[in-house]
């Protein structure tokens, strides 16, 4: 692919055209960015392919690609340097790009969750402001810094900063620091009530002896307790006279009709659940032809598709097999589809040897077989 090409490709959303940009520009970027700042080589690197992913289709000038890598790396460069400073003296530092970093990219890249959105968005943000034709504004006192004149000033000026930062903190640590209700000397607030009164505890209540409740035989009623002995035998008197004077017995206690309590309805059983569909891959094969100029291997992506056919896929999961010479990077490996639903599944993969491997698709034991081809860059790209 060309610049114009790498670029319309990425702002489709296509992995390859970021997987294209990776091949040809990752390794010239690290060496690049070893020579303004070793420390932040790797780190740079990664975050300006990432700032790519989610920026470059704002270029005006298609053409002008590699200036564009080229200006965010310096900006990363220079950034990370005042900020993180110098590493520890025996920090050994990468002198070539490590291989898994193109791979590590297309990973972040093709994460959709919200973790892997999150990422990005803070890595393009922190690279800000662009200007009207695209370009990352050059951070103040960037072109110093790259010629190595103001070095020395940057790093006098951050310990002057330090120094500031670290006069502040004594001088707060002298004072005391803030005020806290504990330091007063007032007792902790219980959650008792009102600062000041007794809590009263449960023993000094007063307490009422219950009185035992006397059994009642069946078909009597039971006699209310008389609060004086005179209406107690006003009352006992009453109720002879009432009912010698009516000629009828008295009266039985009402009788009290219980309401019958229907069993609770039983729900209907729920609709069985449709049937497992069967997972469907085209294509079934993933050819890869890497250039291996520089002993750096390359990168590449590709897609097959999904589907499910004969109802839902309710979970699938793609396993990459372990120990191989290369690396394979499968975005989404899991996930689920409704009936007659399709998924398109990328896959990148990065590598300085010529492998074949075989994906496999669960359920269904379905086989995607993959082939990395690796040739020499001078003799042309037979993968288009």
């Amino acid at each position: 692919m060309d610049d114009a090409e790498i670029v319309a490709t990425i702002a489709a959303g296509e992995l390859d055209g970021l997987a294209a940009a990776l091949d040809q520009y990752a390794v010239s970027l690290f060496e690049y960015c070893h020579s303004l700042a070793p420390e932040a080589a790797v780190d740079a690197v990664h975050d300006t392919f990432i700032v790519a992913w989610c920026k470059v289709a704002d270029l005006r000038d298609p053409g002008r690609l590699y200036s564009w890598l080229e200006t965010v790396a310096g900006n990363e460069c220079f950034r990370r340097t005042l900020t993180d400073g110098e590493p520890p003296q025996d920090q050994a530092q990468p002198t070539q790009m490590p291989p898994g970093l193109p791979g590590r990219v297309i990973s972040e890249c093709a994460d959709e969750t919200p973790a892997g959105r999150a990422l990005r968005v803070w890595v393009t943000n922190r690279a800000g402001p662009y200007d009207r034709d695209g370009f990352p504004a050059a951070s103040p006192g960037r072109r110093r810094y790259l010629t190595g004149r103001g070095r020395l000033a940057m790093a006098a000026a951050a310990v002057a900063v330090l120094a500031v930062a670290g006069a502040a903190s004594a001088a707060l640590v002298s004072t005391g620091g803030p005020r806290h209700n504990t330091a007063s000397g007032t007792a902790p607030d219980t959650g008792a009530g009102v600062t000041g009164a007794p809590a009263t505890s449960g023993a000094s209540l007063p307490t009422t002896p219950a009185s035992p409740i006397a059994s009642t035989p069946a078909g009597r009623v039971p006699r209310a307790r008389s609060s004086s002995p005179e209406s107690a035998a006003s009352a006992a008197s009453a109720a002879p006279r009432d009912a010698m004077g009516t000629g009828r017995a008295q009266a039985s206690p009402p009788t009290v009709m219980m309401a019958t309590v229907p069993p609770p309805a039983v729900p209907p059983p729920p609709p069985p659940p449709p049937a497992q569909g069967v997972l469907a891959e085209n294509p079934p094969q993933l050819v890869f032809v890497l250039g291996g100029g520089g002993g750096n291997g390359g990168t590449l992506a590709k897609a097959f598709q999904l589907t499910a056919e004969n109802g839902p896929v309710n979970g699938y999961t793609i396993v990459v097999p372990p120990n191989l010479p290369g690396t394979l990077i499968v975005s989404p490996a899991s996930g689920s589809l409704p009936a007659g639903g399709t998924v398109r599944i990328t896959v990148a993969a990065v590598s300085t040897v010529a492998f074949t491997a075989d994906l496999t698709i669960y359920p269904g034991d379905i086989v995607v077989q993959v082939t990395v081809k690796v040739k020499d860059r001078g003799k042309g790209n037979e993968d288009g």
